[in-house]
């Protein structure tokens, strides 16, 4: 009885009629998530370790603790002459060493910002589905009138039975009511694009904060992951060098200013390398899908006949004609309504009510069904 109620329930939550595609839904769903994690891992150093940990030769506790916390917030840096050379060798660690007078060097202040930067950047991924809910305000679950496949999957068949007076109910406001549903239908497409802009824009900004080195990340990653350790230049230590120079001033016993040139480890880029490698795999396949779907999109609203074959293949072969006499005055609004309508409903429901739907159409407008795409 209770697994019995458990999976009830379960079909009620992923049978919920939607207008969302897949793509949309890897935006606001699991991208979303993504970064809500990736936050997680970002401040997990700050929970259980220390995120700096700097070298001052210093005895007292609280002079190292300072020197940590100056360090953590002003920044730290690497010198870029130092990168690619010999290490063991001729630096102790990459991008640590001496630094020669007007030397170029590259500071690293970003860490501290990382988990407020993914926050915003994964609330952005759920902005367009948010936007939407709220223009679409239930609209589409008023028209489909419980004939969603959910609906057939409760504890009676009450809906089917009485599906020839739901179906006229609804045939009814199609008819009267399709041309108030074309702003409907464009907040949609406006929403879907957005979805690009938001992916797009989070890759460029993400390359920007970290300083122009976030778009080929993953290509150089993959080009010396093969490569021996010893001999192969980390891309990830450009982008987040686990250990990075810092200096510290203070006041001697005498009153002078003493400059302590210190070696930091910066912990918490240990586990930022990864969580921003798995973001440029993730956000570069979500920007290659949204493009490919936004495409199929486009050529959805100018071409009519590709509009028609869509609504085809969600009936039998015996309802051509019904689709038909459908499509033959329907706008981009109509068919995307009629789709949507087509993905949540049983197929054979459907297909019953396109056949009574394409009836009263003519009937409305005094036609005869005719096919005319065959």
């Amino acid at each position: 009885m209770a697994f019995r109620s458990l999976t009830k329930i379960k079909i009620k939550v992923d049978m919920k009629p939607v207008v969302e595609n897949l793509v949309f839904r890897l935006h606001y769903r699991y991208t979303n998530v993504i970064y809500m994690v990736s936050v997680l891992l970002a401040t997990l150093y700050g929970l259980v370790g220390k995120k700096i940990d700097c070298m001052t030769g210093m005895s007292s506790s609280s002079f190292n603790d300072v020197a940590n916390i100056y360090c953590f917030i002003m920044g730290t840096f690497t010198v870029d002459r130092l990168h690619g050379v010999k290490v063991g060798l001729e630096v102790p660690h990459p991008g640590v060493g001496p630094q020669q007078p007007g030397e170029s060097i590259t500071y690293h202040t970003y860490y501290q910002w990382v988990p407020f930067v993914l926050f915003v950047q994964g609330v952005m991924f759920y902005v367009p589905h948010w936007l939407w809910k709220n223009w679409e305000g239930g609209l589409f679950r008023q028209v489909i009138q419980d004939l969603s496949v959910r609906d057939y999957l409760g504890s009676d068949l009450k809906t089917y039975f009485s599906r020839k007076d739901r179906f006229d109910t609804l045939s009814k406001y199609i008819s009267h009511q399709m041309d108030k549903h074309r702003s409907w239908a464009y907040k949609f497409f406006f929403c879907e694009s957005l979805t690009l802009m938001v992916v797009v824009a989070t890759l460029f900004f993400t390359d920007w904060f970290l300083g122009g080195e976030f778009l080929a990340y993953g290509v150089n990653v993959m080009e010396v992951i093969g490569l021996d350790p010893e001999n192969r230049t980390d891309p990830m230590s450009y982008v987040f060098p686990r250990m990075a120079k810092c200096t510290f001033k203070s006041f001697g016993s005498s009153g002078t200013i003493q400059v302590r040139d210190v070696m930091c480890l910066i912990a918490t880029n240990i586990i930022n390398e990864k969580i921003f490698l798995f973001l440029w795999v993730w956000l570069v396949l979500l920007t290659a899908l949204t493009s490919l779907w936004l495409l199929f999109r486009l050529l959805t609203i100018l071409i009519p006949p590709l509009r028609h074959l869509i609504l085809k293949m969600y009936v039998q072969e015996e309802r051509s004609r019904d689709v038909a006499t459908v499509m033959r005055k329907a706008s981009v609004s109509d068919w995307f309504l009629m789709v949507s309508l087509a993905h949540n409903m049983e197929i054979n429901v459907f297909g019953e009510f396109l056949t009574y739907f394409a009836a009263q159409d003519a009937i409305y407008k005094g036609t005869t069904p005719v096919d005319d795409y065959e």
